[in-house]
């Protein structure tokens, strides 16, 4: 038995080929009738689309990559579900690449995903590449990362996050706070997070303490570092980078017998889904991480599409205190 064409569907529905794949696309304009048509023919022949068949249609693969530093850091696991399941209902698949903050896993995801001709890629990854995007043939988008002036950016509002952070340290009482940054050298909008706590120090006539822990370090190497930090100083407000930053500096503040929040105050930043619910004493500035995923998937289809988009995109976050900053 001669396996079900796109040709039979058309034929039985009466249609043209380029009409059937664009119901199988959802691509285009495309009336109820004709809808129900093509699927009551796809239906009574039993065809299953391929993808191979649809690019040979469309010029296009219905891929998309994406590469980000980890998949076990909650705010990135969130990233690639939301992202994938919006793909997922525009019939794209997604293949997702975990760079482990090293920059060569980086390189070579970009030569796989090149040879495996996606359509797109939506890129999250802490490293220096740069140049090798200035190579890149395929459309691209950035997730909190700035890579160059051609690739469009979608990120949240990290300065008014850091503002909504160190305020709320100090709105508690804190005078002596540190900051703790990832990589300084990376062009990245999460700096403006130290940008605006330093501002607002310097409003208020405090001193500004910045401690950078670069994120490529190993759990263990962190957290000697944070216990460093507790055994040598007296801070009464951290800002920590992120959540997993500001639950080790929580966790290790109970191993050292300092109390929080009476003694020493945290913060930290993302708010994933994950997050909440295993630490939701800890303070933190939310994301809107739903939002960054499906704005990400827009533009990257829109430009798959050739349309015109904004350079970047900016959405605003929110301040979810708990008992890490308050004991109220």
């Amino acid at each position: 038995m001669e396996k079900t064409t796109i040709h039979d569907v058309a034929e039985r529905a009466g249609v043209s080929v380029t009409t059937v794949s664009r119901v199988l696309n959802n691509r285009g304009y495309i009336s109820d009738e004709m809808r129900n048509k093509v699927g009551k023919a796809i239906e009574e022949l039993n065809y299953t689309p391929n993808h191979l068949a649809r690019s040979f249609y469309n010029n296009k693969t219905m891929s998309i990559g994406l590469i980000i530093p980890t998949i076990n850091n909650p705010f990135f696991g969130e990233l690639a579900f939301y992202i994938e399941k919006e793909l997922a209902n525009k019939n794209y698949n997604l293949y997702i690449c975990n760079s482990l903050n090293d920059l060569n896993n980086e390189l070579k995801y970009l030569k796989l995903l090149k040879e495996k001709k996606v359509d797109g890629l939506i890129v999250g990854s802490h490293n220096i590449a740069r140049s090798e995007y200035d190579k890149v043939e395929n459309k691209v988008v950035s997730i909190e990362r700035a890579i160059n002036n051609n690739i469009p950016i979608i990120q949240s509002d990290n300065y008014s996050g850091g503002k909504l952070a160190t305020e709320e340290l100090i709105n508690n009482g804190c005078k002596n706070i540190l900051c703790i940054v990832g990589n300084k050298i990376l062009d990245m909008p999460a700096n403006n997070r130290a940008d605006a706590y330093k501002e607002i120090m310097q409003r208020e006539n405090l001193d500004v303490k910045i401690k950078e822990i670069p994120f490529n370090l190993s759990i263990n190497e962190k957290k000697s570092i944070v216990e460093e930090i507790l055994k040598k100083s007296c801070y009464d407000g951290i800002f920590a980078g992120d959540d997993l930053m500001a639950g080790l500096v929580v966790a290790e503040a109970a191993n050292l017998g300092i109390k929080v929040p009476t003694e020493l105050k945290v913060i930290g930043f993302d708010g994933s889904n994950i997050f909440r619910i295993i630490s939701p004493h800890i303070s933190t500035i939310q994301q809107p991480i739903e939002k960054l995923s499906k704005t990400a998937v827009s533009v990257i289809l829109d430009l798959i599409d050739n349309k015109l988009v904004e350079q970047k995109y900016v959405h605003s976050v929110k301040l979810i205190a708990s008992n890490s900053t308050s004991s109220d």
